[in-house]
């Protein structure tokens, strides 16, 4: 972060007002004290201020529907409670960004849409112009913390559905692992297309419709979770815990004794990825399974289609874990 106090000028000039598009400013003359922008920035159309916190401007509040409640307050404890981006970083950043043309990035202004603790900014920023981290819940924090080295990084505490950014305001925007636990889906790509210019690219990571064992088990999931995604959290932590090292005693530990006995596993195995991670990253993984109340799943086709359908083209679409996903904004 460029600062943990002041908000940065760059930034100031992208932010537009949730309310009526208006610009904001950091002095407030009416109030007669010049501290004043240390805790706010002010619309000048509308006069309407959004706080400022350790550095982040905050665009949202508590949801009104109970569903965007648990959303927020779910991945708000998750990434604050595995905030460590490193057991992941290095493999998560090789999958979700391959055959992306990084040299392309080095001045382009990036927008991490979804940026949770900030796993995926951090292994980005040494490679773009100006990257802006946004989640909209109190992840938002630690991410701050994991960027705080990250000179050309700013976070910004906002709603996917209600972005506050001029029109056209990012080269590329890529968001991992969010938008399938939206109501809508489509609506949220839609926003994220207007603030990416003409020309500019889009990349998604969503989760993938499986068949055969894993479809199996995906379906046995998906009936816990009408329970788990009401659990309190710490509980549910520790449940996810139990179920992770279940998994990680009966399937992932097999696989590697395999793998170490020089077998190549099919990458298409159930929870083969977790073989080249920690435990902590497959707890994890557990958690986010069952805490977040939305959880869609996509084929590669109905992928295409919702990304034609945002108004993006040149889209391709490849299996990496589930389906990463490109289009660029036409003109």
């Amino acid at each position: 972060m460029k600062s943990a106090v002041a908000i940065d000028a760059d930034l100031l000039t992208l932010l537009r007002c949730i309310s009526c598009g208006g610009t904001f400013t950091t002095a407030d003359a009416s109030a007669g004290d010049y501290q004043l922008w240390l805790q706010h920035i002010r619309c000048i159309e509308c006069g309407k201020r959004v706080p400022v916190d350790n550095g982040i401007p905050r665009f949202v509040s508590e949801p009104d529907s109970k569903v965007a409640q648990r959303t927020q307050h779910s991945f708000g404890y998750e990434w604050t409670k595995f905030s460590d981006w490193k057991p992941s970083g290095d493999s998560n950043f090789k999958d979700y960004f391959d055959r992306l043309d990084l040299d392309a990035l080095a001045t382009q202004r990036t927008l991490d849409a979804g940026c949770g603790m900030g796993r995926h900014a951090k292994q980005l920023a040494p490679y773009v112009g100006q990257l802006v981290a946004l989640d909209f819940s109190v992840a938002i924090d630690q991410a701050a913390q994991n960027l705080s080295l990250c000179r050309n990084t700013d976070c910004i505490q906002a709603d996917l559905t209600h972005l506050p950014f001029a029109d056209e305001s990012f080269d590329f925007i890529y968001s991992m692992g969010v938008l399938h636990h939206l109501t809508d889906t489509l609506e949220a790509l839609r926003h994220l297309v207007s603030k990416v210019r003409v020309g500019g690219r889009i990349r998604i990571y969503l989760y993938w419709k499986r068949k055969g064992i894993s479809g199996f088990l995906l379906t046995a999931v998906n009936l816990l979770r009408a329970i788990t995604t009401r659990l309190p959290l710490p509980l549910l932590s520790a449940v996810s815990f139990v179920i992770a090292a279940g998994l990680f005693c009966i399937v992932v530990l097999p696989y590697r004794i395999v793998e170490s006995a020089g077998v190549n596993l099919s990458q298409t195995l159930p929870l083969v990825t977790y073989v080249k991670y920690p435990f902590r990253v497959l707890w994890n993984d557990q958690f986010d399974r069952f805490s977040a109340p939305i959880e869609k799943r996509y084929s590669e086709s109905e992928v295409h289609q919702l990304l034609v359908a945002a108004g993006l083209e040149e889209v391709t679409v490849f299996s990496k874990h589930g389906w990463i996903a490109d289009g660029q904004r036409p003109g």
